[in-house]
């Protein structure tokens, strides 16, 4: 009885604050919405709700033990938002700037080389999960991260009510 009282009470708390970003397969979004920034030059791609949903779930996986809904864990003043992606050194705010950071991580100003203390395909001896990731996979976590804000107004930061 005490049980089915506490499930009662979780299942109220979630349906009542909801549990942050919906998944994105469970979210029907348009082409505007899926569109992102896909180099430096500031060519567009549109990213297809399959790839969105991998990489959500690619996301989840491995990234949020350090950066839940685009939080940084380790240096909360640099967080997975559009405007700190923009002002890193070099810029991670499109596709192929984040894909080149999961492969060669470095320092927010680009001066420390980082593969030997964040997540990446490059030292699969050191991050064996992420050996298996492919190019696509890669991809598809960054069109996430850049979509994320727009499915989420917390992510990268608090808002306050």
């Amino acid at each position: 009885m005490i049980k089915n009282l506490l499930w009662a009470a979780i299942a109220s708390l979630v349906l009542f604050f909801g549990t942050g970003i919906a998944p994105a397969s469970a979210v029907v979004l348009d082409e505007a919405t899926r569109t992102v920034t896909l180099d430096g030059a500031g060519k567009k791609a549109t990213i297809s709700t399959e790839e969105l949903a991998s990489g959500q779930r690619l996301f989840n996986l491995q990234c949020t033990k350090c950066h839940l809904q685009g939080k940084t864990k380790t240096n909360n003043n640099v967080s997975l938002g559009l405007e700190d992606l923009a002002g890193a050194e070099p810029p991670r705010d499109n596709v192929l700037a984040l894909v080149d950071y999961l492969e060669h991580p470095t320092s927010y100003d680009g001066v420390d080389n980082l593969e030997e203390l964040h997540p990446n395909v490059s030292r699969p001896d050191i991050y064996p999960e992420l050996k298996n990731f492919t190019k696509e996979d890669l991809q598809n976590i960054s069109g996430y991260m850049l979509i994320a804000p727009r499915l989420d107004v917390r992510w990268g930061g608090t808002i306050y009510f």
